[in-house]
């Protein structure tokens, strides 16, 4: 199982708080590979994620991402807590080795709360990824946004990006960085940048999974009766800043992390 998140400084923390509650609900996580593209995390972050996943007998591989790619690519979101780090993901296929064909990427502010391995058996052969659907929850104006900014059809399902179960072999025979960036060219005002690209590129060509698999903020209240096994702690809004729901599992982690004790211990 190939698991890759990305992270600056700032998230190195939750990133630490993801990977725990990852390898404390997998059962079989000696099969697990973490890979993290790195947006500029300090040495002294980089030895805490290490000692966070190093009790499993993990470690970790830095990917490096060439920032002159996205130079020409618009700076940020017309949201402002998000940023250019977003379109690390964008050259997934490019920064793992041919050799990796299938991996899951997971954004680094979710925490993990049963086992993965069902997600990742989860055939996607005729796809380019798996993600889960939030276009039922948007509003006329937010739907319409998605006819007229994305080009996508009146009725079309509109993913979350947040986990992505991807088949690489296909996302590299395709083309789609490529295409993504292309499309980014074209569109420099997206309010969910690579998201956006992502929906826009691959329309039809991706698997919709079960809401469990990735329960965005934005599910809380239209969906309360699922259990579910990612906890996506979307828009603004974070356990560590505010007072919201499932508060209490984030922090829970955290302290099995024992992120906040020296590296030297």
């Amino acid at each position: 199982m190939n698991i890759v998140s990305t992270a600056n400084d700032q998230y190195a923390q939750h990133l630490g708080v993801m990977l725990i509650s990852l390898l404390e609900n997998t059962k079989n996580r000696e099969l697990v590979n973490i890979f993290i593209i790195d947006g500029n995390i300090s040495k002294t972050n980089k030895k805490r994620l290490n000692k966070v996943v190093g009790r499993f007998n993990k470690t970790i591989t830095f990917l490096m991402p060439n920032e002159r790619l996205f130079r020409k690519l618009p700076s940020d979101s017309t949201i402002d807590y998000i940023t250019k780090d977003t379109y690390f993901r964008i050259l997934l296929s490019k920064l793992l080795d041919k050799t990796i064909k299938k991996i899951l990427y997971l954004d680094c502010d979710l925490i993990v709360n049963n086992d993965i391995t069902e997600l990742w058996n989860t055939n996607i052969k005729n796809y380019v990824l798996a993600a889960v659907d939030e276009s039922f929850i948007l509003n006329p104006i937010k739907k319409r946004r998605l006819v007229l900014e994305l080009g996508l059809p009146s009725n079309s399902l509109y993913f979350n990006a947040g986990v992505l179960l991807i088949n690489l072999e296909k996302y590299r025979k395709d083309k789609v960085s490529e295409r993504i960036i292309n499309f980014l060219h074209s569109h420099p005002k997206l309010k969910f940048m690579d998201q956006d690209a992502l929906n826009a590129v691959l329309q039809n060509k991706w698997l919709q999974i079960d809401y469990k698999w990735n329960y965005t903020t934005y599910h809380w209240d239209a969906l309360p009766h699922v259990k579910p096994a990612i906890i996506h702690f979307c828009g603004r809004n974070k356990p560590w800043n505010s007072d919201i729901r499932y508060k209490e599992e984030y922090f829970k982690y955290l302290e099995s992390s024992k992120w906040n004790e020296s590296e030297e211990q």
